[in-house]
């Protein structure tokens, strides 16, 4: 994610009042709604600037008390999670446990979220500790039946009538937008974070840059379609259980995104940019970029996506050396092609393996993935739609899915093969027992052990 504003104001403000914040980071979660005029929301890519800087001194305290500033108003789950992880690495446990107490109220629901955090030399302990060890195991317990599972829909009924009043009076588009990130649903508080970045990257597309295409997208759900979807992708769910019991079954919310993400996650559960899913004859393309007028689906793409994304929450890498590799990224990716395959029995076709069908491109493409495996740039292979020109975009999601299928059907072990790729602490092994082995072959041994 890439929102390219000015960062100045927010580390000022964090540069100013930081220390304030310290006096108040155990303090219980917000009772009263803020006065929308005054709220502050933070620009996301300046904050994450700030806090690379701080993260490379070592300043973890500050870090965690910039993150629980800039979420005053806001109450993202997603930021508290992210301050807790700070609070722990600075050993101030108490004041971790707080805010993830704090991710919970909002809508954290991944139970296995003290996963994440890193080794602690102290043990944590006290009232709030065996409290927050209650509400994960009652979460995990929760995500584990299939009923849990909800296909969300308030985002997207929510946010017309901000909409409509931001049109009426684009002079105060902003203001409304705001209101709809403050009032609205939890959920798109964490989307805000993730995906809108800023109240001008939302008013940049949403208002100013393809209000037709918005205008037409508020017409193209009903609820008959959503209740058939959730029941295909149910069925294709409780499939998957058999061959994975660890099996998980998150909330999945469709938000109004700014089109640029067809799915994405964060620890409250699945994201899917209902605007990325309004493909139709009528769909009005003058106000779209070519990359939107090839990546926005049709609704009946949805099912299929949706499952990908499920994948995603499903995975617990423990990889912490091949973590930022290009090979971690491609497997993160393609094993959610495959897992869709293998839960829903559709063979994947599409024209990226079309693509590589043809044994010139296969030769190219597989020379070039070898040198740039054990990287950590992605440019060439993912996200990459509308910027790449030599090859079709997102190779990676299909060179990952061709490894990871081709793991699996190697293994004797089905049940354990798909543990492995959902959870792996060597992403070489998921490769060097497959017949993509020979990508190795550039590689340095110290890449390739943990």
């Amino acid at each position: 994610m890439r929102m390219e504003k000015n960062m100045r104001s927010v580390v000022g403000l964090v540069l100013a009042i930081s220390l304030a914040v310290s006096s108040c980071r155990d303090s219980g979660p917000e009772k009263a709604s803020p006065d929308l005029s005054e709220a502050y929301l933070p620009e996301m890519e300046g904050l994450f600037n700030y806090l690379q800087r701080s993260h490379a001194r070592g300043s973890y305290t500050s870090m965690a008390d910039s993150l629980n500033l800039a979420n005053k108003d806001l109450q993202a789950s997603e930021i508290y999670v992210e301050a807790a992880k700070a609070y722990w690495t600075a050993g101030q446990l108490d004041s971790a446990i707080s805010m993830l107490h704090r991710a919970v109220d909002q809508g954290m629901s991944n139970p296995r979220i003290l996963e994440k955090l890193p080794p602690s030399d102290h043990a944590p302990e006290g009232a709030a500790w065996d409290w927050l060890i209650e509400r994960l195991d009652s979460i995990g317990v929760r995500l584990h039946q299939p009923n849990h599972f909800e296909l969300r829909f308030e985002a997207m009924s929510a946010f017309w009538p901000f909409f409509e009043k931001a049109m009426v009076d684009t002079s105060q588009a902003r203001t409304y937008l705001k209101e709809f990130i403050l009032t609205g649903p939890p959920e798109v508080r964490d989307f805000y974070v993730v995906r809108y970045g800023s109240i001008d990257q939302m008013y940049g597309q949403m208002i100013n840059g393809a209000p037709g295409y918005y205008k037409y997208l508020q017409g193209q759900f009903n609820s008959d379609s959503l209740s058939l979807m959730k029941a295909t992708i149910v069925g294709s769910m409780k499939r998957f259980k058999t061959v994975y019991p660890q099996a998980v079954f998150p909330k999945v919310y469709i938000v109004p995104g700014i089109l640029n993400s067809g799915g994405t996650a964060t620890e409250m559960g699945m994201f899917l940019g209902g605007d990325m899913y309004g493909r139709s004859a009528e769909m009005p393309t003058e106000e779209l970029t070519d990359w939107q007028r090839g990546a926005i689906m049709n609704f009946s793409d949805l099912p299929r996506l949706t499952l990908h994304e499920l994948m995603h929450f499903q995975q617990h890498y423990r990889d912490t050396v091949h973590s930022e590799t290009l090979l971690s990224a491609v497997i993160h990716e393609g094993v959610c092609d495959f897992m869709v395959e293998l839960c829903t029995g559709e063979v994947l076709q599409n024209e990226n393996l079309k693509f590589l069908a043809e044994p010139d491109n296969q030769a190219w493409i597989f020379r070039e993935l070898g040198n740039e495996l054990m990287g950590n740039d992605t440019y060439n292979w993912l996200y990459n739609g509308g910027s790449i020109e030599d090859r079709p975009a997102d190779l990676g999601y299909t060179v990952g899915y061709l490894i990871c299928k081709s793991y699996y059907q190697g293994h004797q072990d089905k049940q354990e093969a798909v543990f492995q790729l959902l959870n792996t602490e060597n992403f070489v092994d998921i490769l060097q027992q497959s017949e993509y082995s020979y990508l190795l072959e550039n590689a340095s041994q110290s890449s390739l052990t943990p």
